[in-house]
């Protein structure tokens, strides 16, 4: 088994800003000659897309809460063996706020063995008093230091009270971070904005103490079978819609759909007319569709191709964004609302205060192609959809609060939770081979065509 060279990177002061810093670091180990993996510590897609402008490649997903450790380390292998360095970030113990549900940064570092980064927010410190000392750190990255003199002090007092190596710093930089905050949610800076606080930060840093800390553990062993994936009998066509609207995916789910035997295609639903050949499976990401709503509604053949492809028996699984392009109505950041593919009897709606997606485990009330009835399914919540029915929508889960969460219509699927089945590599089963019942439905479009 390699050393898969890896760090963990992850804040302990609450509110603390992070993706600044990461960025940064990213940009620094990329211009340093190194092919970098990302790892998100929860199974939901960032605000903001900054690290696939840097690394070129999409992070990728682990969740101590939805995996067992054996999984873990199995999608950390996949995902990490052809990177030079495998980076997984989140917030540290510290930051959580108290009771919240969800992966655990911490848990993986424990079962990954990572080494410990811990990002340091020196102007949410108290200048007088330092925190107490986190109880297993290997190194630190200072943010937001207002000076070389209290970089200089900062360090000092920390390297030697604390134990640890300062790795690098990065100053309040306000023109930089009024940029970064500039940039629409799910959105990519531009590749000038990271280049600059790459170099920010590499007039400071460590690079040979970060690649010590990052070589310097034996990876746990993972059982080969866990590594292997066995093909599916059934083949499969999975068609991906992938554009400015819709490009929110967990990687490892297309990874191992592809490598049980799937093959994936990817078209828009922005420009395309209609949906690649064969299609078995159309798969609809989140996103931000709403910012395209406009051009999405008038691209009328698209609507028709995947009416038509319910119509002919085949089946559409849709998440978030996803969900609410097909449904009848779509509402739009100006509060106006545009028709969209009309699948479903529901306008969707933007929450007004959107938060982070929030980790919730559900029952499914009735069997359909993802599973039988009183199958459970965990998943993140999206944060900035709602499904309001405008008629007879099939409902499939149990619990009250969470009852439009997954809706159906034919053999379609809309999800408000964003399922990582990567997670459970079992749950792919019923992308090749479905449960089918069979529903009887009255005409879902005569109102809308």
């Amino acid at each position: 088994m390699p050393r898969l060279p890896r760090i963990a990177v992850g804040t302990i002061q609450r509110e603390a800003e992070s993706q600044t810093m990461l960025w940064a670091l990213m940009e620094g180990l990329r211009q340093s000659g190194l092919h970098v993996q990302s790892f998100l510590s929860q199974a939901w897609f960032p605000t903001c897309q900054g690290l696939t402008t840097v690394t070129g490649l999409p992070p990728r997903h682990l969740d101590s809460w939805l995996m067992s450790p054996e999984t873990c380390r199995a999608t950390f292998v996949r995902g990490a063996r052809e990177a030079d360095l495998a980076l997984v970030h989140g917030q540290y113990e510290s930051a959580v706020p108290r009771g919240e549900a969800g992966g655990r940064l911490e848990t993986l570092c424990r079962w990954l063995s990572l080494p410990r980064v811990v990002l340091f927010d020196a102007a949410r410190a108290d200048p007088n008093v330092l925190p107490e000392r986190p109880a297993r750190i290997d190194g630190l990255l200072l943010d937001r230091v207002a000076d070389s003199r209290q970089f200089a002090r900062l360090a000092t007092d920390l390297e030697v009270l604390w134990g640890v190596p300062v790795l690098g710093a990065l100053e309040t930089l306000p023109g930089l971070r009024a940029e970064l905050e500039a940039v629409p949610h799910g959105e990519r800076p531009s590749a000038r904005l990271c280049e600059e606080l790459g170099n920010r930060l590499m007039q400071s840093w460590r690079p040979e103490q970060i690649w010590s800390l990052a070589v310097g553990r034996e990876f746990p062993h993972v059982w080969q079978e866990l590594v292997s994936i066995e093909p599916a009998v059934a083949k499969l066509t999975v068609a991906i819609a992938y554009d400015e609207a819709f490009n929110c995916y967990f990687q490892d789910t297309l990874d191992l759909l592809e490598q049980r035997g799937a093959s994936i295609v990817d078209f828009s639903p922005l420009r395309d007319e209609g949906l690649p050949p064969a299609t078995d499976l159309v798969y609809l990401g989140c996103g931000h569709p709403e910012r395209y709503a406009e051009a999405l509604s008038e691209n009328h053949c698209m609507k028709a191709a995947l009416r038509s492809h319910l119509a002919a028996g085949r089946r559409v699984y849709a998440e978030g964004g996803g969900a609410a392009y097909l449904c009848q109505q779509m509402e739009t950041p100006d509060g106006n609302f545009r028709r969209m593919v009309g699948i479903f009897p529901a306008a969707a709606r933007l929450k007004r205060a959107p938060t982070r997606p929030t980790p919730i485990e559900v029952t499914l009330s009735e069997a359909n192609w993802l599973g039988e009835a009183r199958t459970r399914l965990c998943g993140y919540r999206n944060a900035r959809w709602e499904i309001e029915p405008v008629g007879h929508l099939p409902r499939f889960v149990a619990e009250e609060p969470y009852r439009y969460d997954l809706v159906g219509s034919f053999r379609a699927i809309g999800s408000m939770l964003h399922l990582d089945f990567a997670a459970h590599p079992l749950s792919l089963d019923p992308f090749f081979y479905p449960r089918d019942p069979q529903p009887s439905f009255s005409d879902p479009w005569a109102a809308v065509l």
